[in-house]
Order: C-alpha cells, then structure tokens, then sequence
C-alpha cells in the first residue's frame, strides 16, 4: 500500500466508514416515514414488523440496516413473506449518498467540490455540525419530496422538526472553536446584536401564534377543506380561499411584530462588540426560518387572493422555512426560483415518455410543488461552486452573489 493510500484512509477512512453506517441507519429510517407517513400513521408506534405474520423484528437482527435484508435472503424468518427489495435498496442508496456527499463537500479524491468551500476549507473536522444538519436537511426534504408525490401532502411534523432542529446544528457549529476559515466564521451570515433581538422576538412570538393557534384563539385557515374533498381524490375545489388568506395573515402578522419589536427593544440598548458566535448562528438560523417561509407565504396569499384558489400549498411554505434555517435567507430564495426549471424538466420528460408508450392524451397530471422544491434546494446546497460561478457569469458586478 502506497503511502498516499494509507494518508488517505487515515484521515478519510474513519469518517466515510461512519458515514456508511450512519446513512443505512437513516435509509432503514427513511423507509418508515415515508411508508407511515404517506399512510398517515404514527412512525413510532407500532415498533417494525412483519405486515403478514406480525413478527416484532428486533435490531441487531431482522431490523439490521445495510445487512438485515441480506442475511434473512429477503423473507421474513417467520411466515417466509418476501420482503420487497425496495427497502435494502433505500438503506445503501442513502448510505452511498451520504458518502458522495462528504466527496463533493471535503473532496478527499481531489476531484473538485462542488459544495460551500467554506465546509472544504474546514478539512472536515471543524465544519461536522454544519455538514451533518446537511445531511439531516437532505433526508427531511427526500421523505417530504416523496410523501407530497404520493399523497400531494406534507406532514407538518417533518417540516416542523426541520425547523425546530437546524438552528440547533448552527448553534452546536457556532460553539466550535471560531476562527475565520476561508474568510467566514461560518458558511451563513451572522446579525449583529439588532438581529439577535428580533430572531429572539421572532421566535417567541412563533410560538405564541402556534400556541393561540392550538387553543383556537386564533382561526385555522382551511379546517374545513376536507368537507368539499371527493371520494378517492386528494385534491377539492375549495370555494373559500381568499377568506382563508385572511386568517394566515393574521398568523402571519403576530410573527412579524415579534421580529419588529425584538428588533427595535434591542436597538434601544447598547452593547459592546458582537454578540458570541454561537448566539448569532443560532438567531441566523431563525431568520433563515423566516425568510425561506416569508417568500412562499407571500406568493402563496398573493397568488390566491389572485385566482381564488389555492396557489401553493402550506407544506411548501414550512418546507423552504426548513431550509433557511439552516442555509440562511439566500439559498431558499434562489431555489423557489429553480424550482418551475426543475418541474418544468419533469414534465417535459414525462411528456416525452408518454407519447414514446403511446400515451400521449395532451394533458399532464397535476403534480405537487413539494418535490421540486426539494430538488432545487438540493441543487442549490450541492451545486454551490458551479452555480456561484454562472450567477457571476451572467450578473458580473450588477448584481453581486450575496456574501
């Protein structure tokens, strides 16, 4: 063995080895929330088992990622029911693609990566947290991608973990020793005190919107759109949308008098120097929050005061919320705008594969916004070199790449 081969699985090796583990462990995971969650049934209870003979299948054993389908040769070891290959093929697909994702952001191959070089700059130690809410971001957006195709639906539960935990990866990174690296402190923008205030007036006032919310103080926008929905169909003609808006602009506006007043109470102090590191990328993270949600939001209630009906499902508002919590105000910004290219590939290529089966009737099925989204986002967080570069190809010093 060449002494590069042994540098490089001493300083790779670990860490791509756990990674492995890590994503079929998640892709086992993946597995139940998107089966459960496009059932809409609880993910945790019951514990995993056989559909057929109900055999509890135990971890370490028949519930073993990456090798469990292997060793039981793909049948339960009770009643013989085939397991289908979907699910194995989920756990390496995910575990490869953690490990291709660790390539384009440390680039260990020198290959050249694509991602933030913020994270390659770190070497891969000091930037783990922020490169593991990646990871998270990326496996929230794949259940909630798919659950939204199959039942044109995002569960709220998926796109409020998202949230509630990717301020939290900021704030873990934020407490690593900081020192400039490739000229940042970290690879989103860090307010100053004024910010802090009213991410922390923000915050707060969230939860209060959400709490009047739950004890009905404040209406609940469409919580009666299940009374118009059709047998066997997933999508109604709701009659009522622009009164609906009404309601989720008065949610709207509890949360922004919170960022507005935590802003102008911190503005009325003075401090000296700037706020700890880990404060500020915590408090970026709830403005990333906020500003990936605002925009859908806005097109959302503009868009059905507009033509009457729903213009963008809620899911997609929490969805990009989720994603500038952890990417800051910026990225969310520019994949709502990727993402009509996304979905305008996708229908030209089903396009193109209905009239080659000869299926072609003229008309697409609808298709939800949420998938798209997703992919878009993800395009924005693992293609960042490469679109940075076209941004300032074709906007030069007109528009400036936001730093």
């Amino acid at each position: 063995m060449s002494p590069e081969t042994q540098l490089f699985l001493l300083e790779h090796g670990g860490p791509m080895v756990l990674l492995l583990l890590l994503g079929g462990s998640m892709g086992s995971f993946l597995n139940v929330v998107v089966d459960r969650g496009s059932r809409g049934v609880s993910i945790v209870r019951p514990g995993s088992q056989c559909p057929n003979c109900g055999l509890r299948l135990r971890f370490g054993r028949e519930n073993l990622p990456l090798l469990g389908w292997l060793l039981l040769r793909g049948r339960c070891r009770q009643c013989r029911l085939s397991i289908p290959l979907r699910y194995v093929l989920m756990e390496w697909g995910v575990a490869f693609a953690f490990v291709g994702v660790y390539q384009l952001a440390f680039d260990p191959l020198d290959c050249g990566g694509t991602m933030d070089p913020w994270l390659e700059a770190t070497g891969g130690r000091e930037g783990a947290f922020f490169f593991l809410g990646v990871l998270a971001l990326m496996s929230g957006f794949f259940a909630a991608g798919v659950i939204d195709f199959r039942t044109y639906h995002i569960p709220m539960w998926i796109t409020t973990a998202l949230a509630l935990s990717m301020p939290l990866f900021l704030l873990a990174q934020g407490l690593v020793e900081a020192r400039p690296i490739g000229g940042r402190l970290l690879p989103v923008p860090l307010p100053g005190w004024v910010g802090v205030g009213s991410a922390m007036g923000g915050a707060l006032s969230a939860l209060l919107a959400n709490g009047l919310l739950w004890r009905g103080v404040l209406p609940t926008s469409f919580a009666d759109y299940d009374e118009y929905v059709e047998d066997g169909a997933v999508l109604a003609e709701y009659p009522h949308a622009r009164r609906e808006m009404g309601k989720e602009l008065v949610f709207c506006s509890v949360i922004v008098a919170g960022f507005a007043i935590g802003g102008l109470l911190t503005q009325s102090f003075q401090h000296s120097g700037d706020p700890p590191v880990w404060l500020a990328a915590a408090s970026s993270g709830v403005i990333g929050w906020a500003s990936g949600a605002a925009v859908v939001w806005l097109v959302r209630i503009a868009g059905t005061l507009w033509l009457g009906q729903e213009a963008m499902g809620l899911g997609d508002v929490h969805l990009m919320g989720g994603a500038g919590a952890l990417l800051g105000w910026f990225a969310p910004l520019l994949a709502f705008a990727l993402a009509p290219f996304v979905a305008l590939c996708w229908l030209s290529g089903l396009a193109v594969v209905q009239k080659c089966r000869g299926r072609w009737s003229g008309e697409l099925p609808p298709m939800p916004f949420g998938p798209h989204l997703a992919i878009a986002t993800m395009a924005v967080v693992l293609g960042y070199r490469p679109i940075q570069a076209a941004w300032e190809a074709w906007f030069g010093e007109v528009l400036p790449w936001p730093q």
